[in-house]
């Protein structure tokens, strides 16, 4: 996927600020314990004022400190969000971005890439769409429709919103994107779920 560009940036495009010029801030593997991030594997530094750093939405909070997951190039990993300065606070590009949303009680789970979508739950086998449209809602910036036509199942239309956070309420991260899917098959309610950016 190509991502946007600096004339294009969005909210969860980041520079690093607050970091020594003789120092780099650290990608760590993983973050779930205060104790313990200093023990926790780096993947990869990056440089202090950088740019090009994208998040995908989800954080969490560590102690005090709220983590990013980001990638950096060809690294992902997790940061503390505190040396992290999103370098605009508009929403437009992060919602052309590729998805990935999720929920629980039953578990489910909605990858939108590109034009295509598949929903995935544990009754029976994933199902596949195209996206026919995907455009923000009238004079919002925060909200984008989505409406996924299949020749296997009905048609479903997503609701995908900026939201600070959104719990998937099976762990303990937060997401900045609540998602709520109807029109599901006669009989089974509407999906409520927390979304991520494919990045």
């Amino acid at each position: 996927m190509a991502l946007a560009g600096a004339a294009h940036a969005g909210k969860f495009e980041f520079r690093v600020t607050g970091v020594k010029r003789s120092d780099m801030l650290n990608i760590r593997e993983r973050v779930d314990d205060q104790a313990t991030i200093s023990q926790k594997k780096i993947l990869g530094r990056i440089p202090a004022n950088s740019g090009g750093v994208y998040g995908s939405g989800a954080t969490l909070r560590v102690g005090s400190s709220r983590w990013y997951e980001i990638r950096y190039k060809n690294v992902r990993g997790w940061v503390n969000g505190r040396y992290l300065q999103p370098v605009s606070s508009d929403l437009g590009s992060e919602l052309e971005s590729n998805l990935f949303c999720g929920g629980t009680e039953p578990f489910w789970a909605l990858k939108v890439e590109r034009n295509t979508a598949e929903l995935s739950r544990p009754d029976g086998p994933p199902v596949r769409y195209s996206v026919a449209i995907r455009e923000p809602f009238q004079g919002r910036k925060d909200a984008l429709a989505l409406r996924l036509v299949s020749e296997a199942a009905p048609a479903i239309s997503a609701l995908v919103q900026h939201k600070e956070w959104c719990s998937d309420g099976m762990s303990d991260l937060e997401y900045a994107f609540e998602v709520r899917i109807i029109g599901l098959k006669t009989g089974e309610v509407p999906l409520h779920g927390c979304c991520s950016l494919l990045r």
